[in-house]
């Protein structure tokens, strides 16, 4: 495939300034600067007062509209809209600009935006250029990143991610870029590399970070300056294909955790432009065919292991599965007979070091308001002290922690925890999804704990 072929643009109501040769877009703007050896074929300047709906497309609400948990995967606490108070087009430092807000709510909650390419533009190789601006504080949690246009044929991490820039409010200085794919060993493979600045911060003035990007190699850059160089090497295919842009501002979530009473609202990304361009005489490879099972994180989980965490004769949660999600700290999923109830218990074997959780998740959600309390047993080591236990409903999550509960001996060294649904505050349990899932197990030190954890007789109680 030839270099002329590699930016692929969905043009939908929009007129690029282009001329077509061959499959070939040359696009054209005067006074953009263009690097040795590239040529720009795509940029936005977001100069105009208005978003051009026929680049971008936005990404609503919590998550579940999109196959994810409530929060996106992350726990993250915003909401997303399209309100003219969370994005548009404004002037910053004397520049158009869009932007991204942030804001608290009356009610306590938060709301922002999320802008993708999506079903747009699809990258694949070159160098792209965004000029930005980052928000602060505890809490926030900027990201200007790229996720595979394949992500609705394989879940995540398969699809691959490349985190261009990333901020976490509470460390404004700091940015990380960062790769994620599915790893030889079926594992959440990752690499990523810090960038601090010495006397300022992102949040301070604008940075062009930047990619570079071929079929050997991904070179990430701030301000001109090389951060970070990463080998593509076999088992990372996912980055041998094309990719679309994100651009958002989350609120809390497992990596930056939640606002606190000093975090100020509302905070604002700036995003100055987008470039994008292609190195000259460059011939790419063919993009590899997807292998499903290959590049699939976590194991191919039979449905029927949730039943051995079910207390036998309890049939009021129906069929489902068991599900594993984390960034390298997800459980593998095994069974054990040693059991409280029945003749197998469920067991995950968290590996430690990274956060990460298991879930079982149900075929269609059912109706647990006849019940007062969540019971389930444990087996676990002693230096797993702590843990996150949650239930979802589609539209609602609540999360306790394991070290705020005693459990009762059965025997067999399983304990017995009862949580009343009171202390899942606000969960909806007219219509539970996610009837039971631990997250991050920890020790006494808040540390991530390798732990292998037997999960038996989970019923609800009256």
């Amino acid at each position: 495939m030839k270099t002329t072929q590699l930016l692929s643009i969905v043009i939908g109501s929009i007129l690029l300034s282009s001329c077509f040769d061959d499959g070939k877009t040359t696009f054209q703007t005067p006074n953009i600067p263009t690097p040795d050896g590239y040529s720009l074929v795509w940029s936005d300047e977001f100069s105009d007062p208005l978003l051009d709906i026929g680049r971008w497309q936005y990404e609503t609400g919590d998550g579940t509209d999109y196959g994810l948990p409530v929060g996106w995967g992350n726990d993250e606490k915003q909401i997303y809209t399209v309100s003219a108070e969370n994005s548009g087009i404004t002037k910053s430092d004397g520049e158009m600009a869009f932007f991204i807000q942030a804001n608290k709510t009356a009610s306590g909650g938060y709301t922002s935006a999320k802008l993708t390419s999506k079903n747009f533009s699809s990258i694949r190789f070159g160098r792209i250029d965004i000029r930005a601006k980052m928000p602060q504080g505890q809490g926030i949690w900027p990201a200007i990143w790229m996720l595979g246009d394949n992500i609705d044929e394989i879940k995540w991490p398969g699809c691959g991610e490349i985190d261009i820039a990333e901020v976490l409010g509470h460390e404004p200085k700091k940015m990380y870029a960062t790769l994620h794919y599915t790893d030889g060993d079926n594992r959440h493979g990752e690499t990523q590399k810090d960038h601090i600045l010495s006397d300022s911060s992102f949040a301070d003035a604008f940075h062009i970070f930047s990619i570079d990007w071929d079929h050997q190699k991904m070179r990430f850059y701030v301000d001109g300056t090389e951060i970070q160089q990463v080998a593509i090497t076999a088992d990372m295919k996912e980055f041998l294909r094309s990719f679309y842009l994100i651009f958002n501002v989350a609120v809390g979530g497992n990596w930056p955790g939640d606002p606190n009473d000093e975090t100020v609202f509302p905070q604002t990304m700036y995003i100055d432009y987008v470039r994008v361009y292609e190195k000259n005489g460059y011939d790419a490879p063919d993009a590899p065919e997807l292998n499903i099972d290959e590049e699939t994180i976590g194991q191919n989980i039979d449905p029927s292991v949730m039943n051995h965490a079910i207390k036998e004769g309890f049939t009021d949660l129906g069929n489902g599965t068991v599900v594993v999600f984390g960034g390298g700290g997800e459980p593998t999923v095994k069974t054990s007979e040693e059991a409280v109830d029945g003749a197998m218990s469920l067991v995950f074997d968290f590996p430690g070091g990274h956060w990460g959780g298991g879930y079982i998740e149900l075929e269609s959600p059912v109706d647990l308001s006849a019940y007062t309390s969540l019971k389930f047993s444990l087996y676990k080591p002693s230096e797993l002290v702590n843990a996150e236990i949650k239930l979802e409903s589609p539209k609602t999550n609540a999360t306790v922690y394991l070290k705020d509960y005693t459990g009762a001996d059965v025997g067999k060294g399983f304990v017995e925890y009862t949580i009343p649904f009171a202390d899942f505050t606000d969960l909806d349990v007219s219509e539970i999804k996610i009837p039971f899932s631990m997250w991050n197990p920890q020790d006494a030190s808040d540390a991530f704990v390798t732990a292998q954890v037997l999960i038996d007789n989970l019923h609800f109680s009256k």
